[in-house]
């Protein structure tokens, strides 16, 4: 336990989840320790006020935007993992309306350099780490439901083999501070990973594209979901992707 703060021990103690000893430590560190002692209270009083406000459906607008504020004019990671402990203390099925709704309506953070960035990486680790998929089937009705339970929403999985955009599963990643759906689909020997999550409060946009590494990205907003479509396929295949994902064929 660091002598001068506790940092993530203070988690740790409000769960109950050091042992007596260490609780021991903590107890009186706090007692002569003002600035713990503040970051002590105020991890409370948000836990507080999470279990106060949530409810197994989705917290209030009021409530969101508070907590967005606080994000905003905050560092960004530290708060982000703050949140997320926090949030969890009240209950899943809260936490996850909560984490949602707070993550996913941050504006102008969906096409920014850091999260392309991102995008890229993620791809490129798919294929180095021989991790392509956590559910490897070409059947969307075994790929859709893999993610239930997994996410707090439900991803759309889409099977375009007649197309010549065969479905090769999905798996999950981490992008812009969320956990997000990866569908992975493949035209000829090319892999194309297509990212996705919630983006309700965020107006429909055309696809952009983009390079980066030596891959094409695409990056589009539509019926209230964030999209990502990397690979090393020509771009107008991905556009061809793109195309059938915001209006798959009937």
């Amino acid at each position: 336990m660091n002598e001068s703060h506790l940092g993530d021990a203070l988690h740790a103690y409000l769960d109950n989840e050091l042992s007596a000893e260490r609780a021991l430590e903590a107890r009186a560190h706090l007692a002569s320790c003002t600035g713990c002692q503040r970051e002590f209270d105020r991890i409370r009083a948000l836990r507080g006020a999470l279990q106060q406000a949530l409810t197994p459906t989705e917290p209030s607008a009021a409530f969101v935007r508070k907590l967005q504020h606080s994000v905003r004019q905050a560092d960004p990671g530290r708060w982000r993992k703050r949140l997320v402990r926090a949030a969890w203390a009240a209950g899943p099925l809260a936490a996850a309306a909560l984490l949602l709704a707070v993550f996913t309506s941050q504006p102008g953070g969906e096409a920014s350099a850091e999260l392309a960035s991102e995008v890229v990486a993620a791809h490129l680790r798919s294929l180095q780490a021989d991790h392509l998929t956590d559910v490897a089937s070409s059947d969307r009705h075994t790929v859709k439901p893999w993610f239930q339970g997994k996410l707090p929403y439900s991803p759309p999985v889409l099977d375009f083999q007649a197309q010549g955009l065969a479905l090769q599963g999905g798996r999950m990643e981490y992008l812009g501070g969320q956990p997000v759906a990866a569908v992975v689909y493949k035209s000829g020997q090319h892999l194309i990973n297509a990212f996705v999550w919630p983006a309700a409060q965020q107006q429909d946009s055309a696809p952009r594209p983009g390079t980066g590494s030596g891959l094409h990205t695409l990056h589009w907003v539509s019926d209230g979901m964030a999209w990502w479509l990397v690979s090393d396929v020509a771009e107008a295949e991905l556009q061809r992707l793109a195309s059938l994902l915001r209006a798959p064929p009937q």
